[in-house]
């Protein structure tokens, strides 16, 4: 049976269907949450709106994590192994949490995707480490905006320093002074090393991958060449065989004309002496 013709389960389907649309408000709770930062004059109309895109997103991944779980056939491995939709589902939408539910939605979503890509890990890894510089800017400057002693106060400010602090570099012209500002520090030197970890692991296997194929090669060249030389001493030893038969073919005849002669001579010499 191909698989093609592999029947799905009831919780493959709804994850089929249910991908695209996930990954959709994904992106729509992401800008939901960027726009106040981005743009802190906007008014209270938008702000709500962008409130309640961001209730009915999580309402929607509630509903995603709910209905796979009730479809599970083992719930507790469920559990164990999807403990990242269990974060977006149990964070509650307080400010101090708010980044980490957004960050948590947008690698869900990310995940999803990867899981139909060639390059899963690297493409996983890129989301990840994309969506954590640019979250954790955010969440910077939102809690450093307008805060007594702060030097973060724009956007750019903020996503600066989460690029310097997640590549671990820290230059140390900017630095956050609210206790939520350097919580997200903690996390995002902790996610910082992990990417570079992960990245290093990644270039060392592919170099580890890239050696095995080319000794895979190497060794596939040299069985080739070897059944070769194989081959090249059958056939020489049967051109000796052959070089031995004849020798002896000619050896013989060679016997057989000296052993020939003498007799003919002497019936010769009979003759000669009767006339």
């Amino acid at each position: 049976m191909s698989e093609a013709e592999v029947p799905l389960t009831r919780s493959l389907r709804w994850e089929q269907s249910t991908d695209r649309p996930l990954l959709v408000l994904g992106f729509a709770f992401l800008l939901a949450y960027a726009a106040p930062i981005v743009a802190p004059e906007i008014g209270p109309g938008w702000r709500l709106l962008l409130e309640w895109i961001e209730i009915g997103t999580w309402a929607a991944f509630a509903v995603d994590f709910i209905v796979r779980f009730s479809l599970a056939h083992d719930r507790l491995r469920f559990v164990r192994t999807h403990l990242l939709d269990l974060v977006v589902v149990a964070l509650p939408l307080f400010r101090p949490l708010r980044a980490l539910r957004v960050l948590s939605i947008v690698i869900l979503s990310a995940r999803r995707v990867s899981k139909k890509l060639k390059n899963r890990v690297m493409t996983y890894a890129a989301v990840t480490a994309v969506s954590v510089w640019f979250i954790a800017g955010l969440a910077v400057t939102d809690a450093e905006r307008g805060a007594a002693g702060a030097n973060i106060h724009s956007v750019w400010e903020g996503w600066w320093w989460s690029f310097v602090t997640m590549a671990t570099v820290g230059f140390g012209d900017l630095y956050p002074v609210t206790a939520e500002g350097r919580l997200v520090t903690v996390g995002l030197v902790a996610t910082g090393i992990a990417l570079i970890g992960t990245l290093t692991a990644f270039i060392a296997a592919w170099f580890a991958s890239a050696n095995r194929a080319a000794e895979e090669e190497i060794k596939a060249e040299l069985d080739v060449s070897e059944d070769k030389l194989d081959i090249l001493a059958a056939e020489i030893a049967e051109l000796k065989a052959m070089v031995a038969r004849l020798a002896a073919g000619r050896g013989g005849e060679s016997g057989q004309a000296a052993d020939g002669a003498p007799g003919r001579a002497g019936t010769a010499n009979p003759s000669a002496d009767t006339d």
